[in-house]
């Protein structure tokens, strides 16, 4: 018969546990319930431990921490401070307009600016095509409003252009107006603008 470790048990009738070579009793504690040392986990790689559910936890915390950065739920803009600060480039603006001025000594409209785009003009040329004129007047139409910035005074033969370079911010819908004095109905004036694109981030 196999041997009993320890040789002695408390009771004959005491729990034995077989380990390959040898009996040995379970240990009861004082209010009865089994006692077992478990030397290493029985469970799978990755499972529900105190430590994994900590390191879970540090987790979801960067996860919500990023998620309160966003502006809102199901966005893809992240909010950054400063962000108004910040240039960006979209494209090169780089566009011509020409249109029957509106009558004598009349005006022509820059082509507007599209839904969510920004315009830098940083220059733009204008002149009137059929006919001489003594003087070009440059308005900013924006929202609604004319904001004058701008005259060249000369004697233009027809097609000489008048210049302008600085910095002009443009958004939806925002035009350049040129009225050309001298000008006669029926005459085609041309607003060439360049400079560049941007987002516009609502």
């Amino acid at each position: 018969m196999p041997e009993i470790i320890p040789n002695h048990v408390p009771s004959p009738r005491a729990l034995l546990a077989w380990d390959g070579t040898a009996y040995r009793p379970i240990t009861i504690d004082a209010a009865g319930h089994v006692q077992i040392d478990v030397l290493a986990s029985g469970l799978p790689a990755g499972a529900a431990t105190a430590a994994n559910q900590a390191l879970i936890l540090a987790q979801v915390q960067l996860i919500e921490d990023l998620r309160n950065a966003l502006q809102s739920v199901a966005t893809d803009r992240l909010k950054v401070r400063g962000e108004d600060q910040l240039f960006s480039f979209k494209g090169v603006l780089a566009n011509t307009r020409n249109a029957v001025i509106s009558g004598a000594n009349g005006y022509v409209d820059s082509q507007p600016v599209p839904a969510n785009t920004i315009w830098c003009v940083t220059n733009f040329k204008a002149f009137n095509n059929t006919s001489p004129t003594t003087a070009h007047i440059y308005e900013l139409n924006h929202d609604g409003a004319r904001y004058g910035f701008g005259d060249e005074v000369a004697a233009f033969a027809a097609g000489d252009p008048s210049y302008w370079s600085g910095f002009l911010w443009l958004d939806p819908s925002d035009t350049i107006r040129v009225y050309f004095t001298g000008g006669l109905v029926g005459d085609t004036c041309y607003i060439v603008l360049t400079g560049y694109i941007m987002t516009l981030e609502v």
